[in-house]
């Protein structure tokens, strides 16, 4: 069973299809997992009843003669803002506390018609709009690595969840790096896709306006980022943004290892002094960067001397991210402000604050950084970043005030670098990097041209197969209890 969990989800798909494992015994493994370490974890907060009936589907489709399909009898975890149905789908919030939906999401959907199994649901903040994943209903989760850490957010239970072993891979989302975030704070793979890539149904707005909220791929390894990946995409009716079929193979990209030579690559490491970035994580990214070098690219390194020049970005997500906030959540705080947490209410109050004319002045400085973006990415095929400026943040103490002893104005801005990237539309892939001297994982983004998912695969294959090391795996310790008193809850995402 210990051999099972270790396995990823493009290996277990072969094992199950040519039935060298049952469905069932690989879904028992999982859940077996799951009850060991989730205790204190705390990254899954609903488990799929029907997991176990969903895999002997499975074995008895297989016996029946069927071809196995691409991820036949591997489990997936869901992040609980993703509709599944007939199992509940919280939002992490009071207000949804016994919902149930009708449907599954189109990525939930798509990965059962894979042959996927659904284990169960993963913690979020409420409504997804924090940096760290905690909430009323569930609690904190913690970081495999070190329990008294952060796993992130707002995908911080579904990254926890496939770092720790429960499951091979997870559905998570992505506004300003809810993906990205996670992937690093808790040492796997992550990807923001193209927006449109991966139909997001159902969706509050059909048309999701100014940036986009995207679903997304959590997993151990870039093949499995990529199988899943090439599972959940292409168009369908019901989001009217999503994108038509161009023939991209994405699982064939994220196993291509050997097409990154001759690529060009700007590393930029804390965009222009914009994003507060420890010298350890630092180091770790620029080593990440220059390790291009070895497999045939030309790397430089720079912000404004490139120009990559991030001015107005926070202005920018100011705006944009208030338009959505007030859009999806300031009705609900007219009549359910008590039963919602602190950090939901200081964000949507923060946004209530901007008047439009500010989100539209936002939306053109937004214009305006996408084109300085654009004319970097016809001299370079990827920039490489830090994924975020610190490692996983220690909980049951008050937020970080300094970084390496530097003191910090705003301790959001250390997240900026993956907003950077989300309001250009640009496809990320977030590969671990390292590990700092304190044993916590850091991670970097590896950013692709333009609807160009599969170049942006390419590259984080190669690195990972150059870098084999980084894909370490947490030892949970099951013993370790939490503080009797401690502070676990942030402010809610403020740029101001």
């Amino acid at each position: 069973m210990d051999d099972i969990q270790t396995m990823g989800a493009a290996e277990l798909a072969r094992a199950v299809g040519n039935r060298q494992l049952s469905a069932r015994s690989v879904a028992e493994a999982f859940l077996a997992r799951t009850e060991a370490v989730n205790g204190v974890v705390n990254a899954v907060c609903t488990l799929n009843p029907a997991a176990l009936a969903e895999a002997d589907a499975c074995d008895a489709r297989l016996a029946s003669g069927a071809a196995p399909r691409p991820l036949e009898g591997v489990p997936f975890v869901v992040k609980d803002n993703v509709d599944t149905a007939g199992l509940r789908t919280t939002y992490g919030s009071r207000l949804r506390r016994d919902f149930v939906p009708a449907e599954d999401a189109v990525a939930v959907e798509r990965l059962r018609r894979a042959g996927a199994v659904l284990l169960g649901k993963t913690n979020a903040p409420e409504f997804a709009h924090d940096v760290n994943t905690t909430n009323a209903l569930f609690g904190t989760t913690r970081n495999p690595w070190r329990l008294d850490a952060t796993s992130g957010g707002s995908s911080g239970g579904t990254g926890a969840a496939v770092a720790a072993g429960m499951a091979p891979i997870g559905i998570g989302t992505d506004l300003g790096g809810s993906i990205r975030v996670p992937a690093a704070f808790n040492g796997i793979v992550g990807v923001r896709p193209t927006p449109g890539r991966v139909p997001v149904y159902p969706n509050a707005f059909a048309w999701d306006t100014l940036v986009e909220h995207v679903q997304g791929p959590l997993a151990r390894s870039v093949e499995d980022a990529g199988l899943m990946l090439a599972a959940m995409a292409g168009p369908d009716d019901r989001d009217p943004a999503s994108l038509p079929d161009d023939g991209m193979d994405l699982a064939a990209a994220a196993r291509r290892t050997d097409a990154v030579r001759g690529r060009r690559i700007l590393y930029v490491e804390d965009f222009g002094g914009l994003v507060p970035t420890d010298p350890e994580v630092a180091r770790l990214a620029r080593a990440a960067a220059l390790a291009f070098e070895d497999l045939g690219c030309v790397v430089e390194s720079g912000d404004l001397a490139a120009g990559f020049d991030v001015s107005g970005l926070r202005e920018i997500v100011m705006g944009t991210r208030a338009f959505g906030m007030v859009g999806r959540y300031a009705d609900l705080l007219d009549r359910h402000r008590a039963e919602m947490t602190v950090p939901l209410v200081n964000q949507i109050e923060d946004a209530l604050k901007r008047s439009v004319r500010e989100v539209a002045a936002a939306e053109r400085l937004r214009g305006d950084y996408w084109h300085r973006v654009r004319r970097v990415l016809e001299r370079f095929d990827h920039i490489i970043a830090p994924s975020v400026g610190i490692a996983a943040f220690d909980l049951d103490r008050p937020l970080p005030t300094e970084i390496a002893g530097r003191p910090l104005e705003r301790f959001y801005d250390v997240f900026l670098g993956t907003y950077a990237f989300s309001v250009t539309g640009l496809p990320v892939a977030a590969v671990p990097c390292g590990f700092t001297s304190a044993g916590l994982p850091v991670g970097v983004q590896i950013v692709g041209r333009r609807l160009r998912d599969d170049r942006a695969l390419e590259a984080a294959a190669a690195f990972a197969q150059a870098r084999p090391e980084h894909a370490r795996r947490p030892q949970v310790d099951t013993a370790w209890r939490p503080p009797e008193h401690g502070e676990t809850g942030t402010t809610g995402y403020k740029v101001a």
